[in-house]
């Protein structure tokens, strides 16, 4: 008895953030977790919200790893304010393409010159400073004061220092002189989400590029950045977890046919045009079948052809949710997502990760870059891929856009009848944004913490 008191008052105590929705794939379902866990004087405290508690609590729960529910608050004005001005502070290619829509679509036209006047003040140091300090200073660090007073950790671990949940619980860890460290959750971050508003001690990483981004607009010190890989593909190098005689005669498919893997954009992006069903219905005029996995996030029209059709079209839905914060992607759903990219021979799909994850597996990608009928340049899907992280991807070569369907059907053909077109350009994108595909991402995420737990 003496000796588990004596362990308990030595015990290290650090917050996990689970806020955003992919977070349990990216972070949790690693190898990081479970390495972590393995040390008796380390207690894990996962804060997620309510909602997800019970699903967490069976994935994730252990001896020393608690997962705790959080009820989510509703933001203040002037935090929804902060959070324009922080946005708006950004004047990457993403956010002059945000800055358009609010004009044309939202029709904010007096909002617009003050818009872009914050875009310009953004390169200032000082006013970047500036707007940081306000923002700590007048908004809430006291959000997560009970677990703070509950759990007294020596680190806090922000998995997305983008998130507004992440924000508070960083601001609550430094009033408290709390060593913190945040995480660039994905390749697209830096560029998309506005300036950062909390600059954490340490930041970790997916590749060098994300890195260079950190410092160069982010005011992140170069020492003081980790870079660790893609923790959850170090999953997708060890390959299926069935043999494609058992998917293929689930999905009943035919083992001797090519296959596309068509993901076709939810309707949040296209504004529920019809683009998904006609590319469906070109597709399925190619000699070829046909996988149609359905977004997580948002709803798609495919109409009548999304329909499964023996040897022909199979249709796989995963659980969605109408926001990324509320989905739910966990190592099951994963593998589902691996097994299927594994056996299929090329991916037809809109701006999205999914291409990275193909390219993990060596799967050529076709992207659809052009709309079902003519709408302005704000209003397209043509312009997500003038976004920064879209326009580096697709100049590195490894993906070829489509700006039409007869291209959309050449660009599948030729890629079904010789998969190792553009192979070359395909390495490339697994260096910029995989970084190494070692199976050591997890470990080396989980010895950045430990290290600086210390």
């Amino acid at each position: 008895m003496d000796y588990i008191i004596d362990m308990e008052k030595n015990q290290k105590t650090i917050f996990i953030t689970a806020f955003f929705g992919l977070i349990a794939r990216n972070v949790l379902a690693t190898d990081f977790l479970e390495l972590v866990k393995q040390d008796r004087n380390l207690k894990v405290i996962i804060l997620t919200p309510l909602k997800k508690k019970e699903r967490y609590q069976k994935e994730f729960a252990h001896d020393n790893v608690v997962v705790e529910g959080v009820v989510p608050k509703s933001f203040s004005r002037l935090e929804r304010f902060l959070e324009v001005i922080f946005h708006n502070l950004s004047d990457t290619a993403a956010w002059r393409i945000h800055r358009l829509v609010n004009v044309k679509k939202d029709k904010k036209y007096l909002s617009a010159p003050l818009l872009w006047l914050l875009s310009q003040l953004g390169y200032l140091f000082f006013v970047r400073r500036v707007f940081r300090w306000l923002d700590y200073h007048l908004l809430d660090k006291n959000r997560f004061k009970e677990y703070f007073e509950k759990y007294k950790p020596q680190l806090v671990f922000s998995t997305d220092v983008f998130e507004p949940n992440d924000v508070d619980v960083l601001r609550g860890a430094i009033s408290r002189k709390i060593y913190t460290i945040g995480m660039v959750r994905s390749w697209d971050n830096i560029t998309t989400k506005g300036l950062n508003r909390v600059i954490t001690d340490k930041l970790i990483v997916n590749t060098e590029s994300v890195k260079e981004e950190a410092v160069k607009l982010n005011d992140v010190k170069l020492e003081n950045v980790s870079v660790v890989g893609v923790p959850h593909y170090d999953n997708y190098i060890v390959g299926p977890t069935v043999s494609k005689d058992e998917l293929f005669n689930e999905l009943d498919l035919d083992l001797n046919k090519k296959t596309i893997f068509f993901a076709p954009p939810a309707d949040l992006y296209t504004g529920h045009s019809t683009i998904s069903g006609k590319t469906l219905r070109l597709l399925s005029n190619i000699d070829a079948q046909i996988i149609v996995r359905l977004p997580v996030v948002g709803d798609v029209n495919i109409g009548k052809f999304g329909q499964p059709i023996p040897n022909k079209i199979a249709v796989d839905k995963p659980a969605s949710s109408q926001n990324f914060s509320d989905a739910n992607i966990f190592k099951s759903e994963d593998n589902r997502l691996k097994n299927l990219l594994y056996y299929s021979d090329v991916v037809v799909a809109f701006a999205s990760t999914l291409a990275i994850d193909a390219i993990v597996f060596g799967k050529p990608v076709v992207f659809i870059g052009f709309d079902d009928e003519l709408r302005p340049y704000w209003d397209s899907l043509v312009r997500y891929y003038d976004y920064d992280h879209q326009r580096k991807l697709l100049e590195m070569g490894g993906i070829r856009l489509a700006k039409n369907f007869q291209e959309l059907e050449t660009l599948t053909k030729n890629y079904l009848e010789n998969p190792e077109l553009d192979e070359p350009n395909r390495r490339k994108i697994i260096k910029e944004r995989c970084w190494k595909l070692d199976g050591h991402s997890g470990e080396r995420l989980a010895s950045v913490i430990l290290t600086n737990l210390d």
